[in-house]
């Protein structure tokens, strides 16, 4: 079954990732190059002849002190003990498996008889906007709870509104007391994006609400979504406080349709105290 032609909806994620990576990458670089701080071996002076060797030792306290500042402003990007807010930005591209009462994926094709409409969809995933709220107990692990609210409705690929979703989640990170660090988020959460946009059975031939009758789609169709998240991406702290990440991972539903839709998200990071 051929799919519709959706070669735009390729754009915006793409155009997302090349920013995250223009952001991050000469930040990695940066965080992994060595601290100026950091201490040099160096060669002991050998005593002269006759001469006293007790200045030598003199030299370890001031190369162990660098070394334990040097230490400390490693260890001050750990997220231990801190609250956390963050904001993103999510695109995406959709791929759904319609069941036999699910709403349309696609427009209504007037060829084709009712149990013979497409059953398999792949689209652009309207953008949205994430808003999570966190607590760091340990350096390396981070629970959240998250919502993410719909920039446009898909209506005239399903009817359905604006995006909904809320979730609970972690973020478990690796290199957790270094500037750049890598994180794996997995989460579980609900799909409560509403539908039907138009009433089924209203407007003209070629509408969402007149097509949704042809198929016999219902309002039932319409129905919670149960929903689960793998993600994985980069994040650099700029300071104990504040951090931007980039982040691509797949999110799957089970109920309104089976489905999966390969998210992409940039985003910013606050944290307190």
């Amino acid at each position: 079954m051929n799919l519709p032609s959706q070669k735009s909806t390729y754009r915006l994620p793409a155009a997302l990732f090349c920013v995250g990576v223009m952001l991050l990458t000469p930040l990695a670089l940066r965080a992994a190059e060595p601290k100026a701080g950091a201490p040099t071996a160096t060669a002991s002076p050998k005593p002269a002849a006759g001469g006293s060797a007790s200045a030598a030792p003199a030299t370890k306290p001031a190369a162990a002190a660098s070394k334990e500042t040097t230490e400390a402003s490693e260890d001050q990007y750990g997220h231990h003990g801190q609250f956390d807010a963050r904001l993103e930005f999510v695109a995406g591209y959709r791929m759904l498996f319609r069941y036999a009462k699910s709403p349309r994926c696609a427009p209504y094709d007037y060829a084709r008889t009712q149990s013979d409409q497409q059953k398999f969809c792949g689209f652009g995933a309207a953008p949205a906007l994430g808003v999570a709220l966190g607590y760091s107990g340990l350096d390396f692990f981070e629970p959240f709870v998250l919502m993410r609210f719909g920039l446009s409705n898909e209506v005239e690929q399903t009817n359905q509104g604006k995006l909904l979703q809320a979730a609970i989640g972690m973020r478990l990170y690796t290199m957790s007391d270094s500037r750049f660090k890598i994180f794996f988020s997995p989460w579980l959460g609900l799909d409560l994006t509403s539908g039907p946009v138009e009433p089924i059975g209203s407007g003209t031939p070629g509408s969402p609400g007149y097509d949704d009758a042809r198929a016999g789609v219902t309002n039932e169709a319409f129905r919670t979504d149960l929903l689960a998240h793998l993600d994985i991406g980069p994040q650099y702290d700029f300071s104990k406080g504040f951090g931007a990440y980039l982040s691509g991972g797949l999110t799957f539903q089970m109920l309104r349709y089976l489905g999966a839709t390969a998210d992409l998200s940039l985003g910013l990071q606050m944290r307190a105290p």
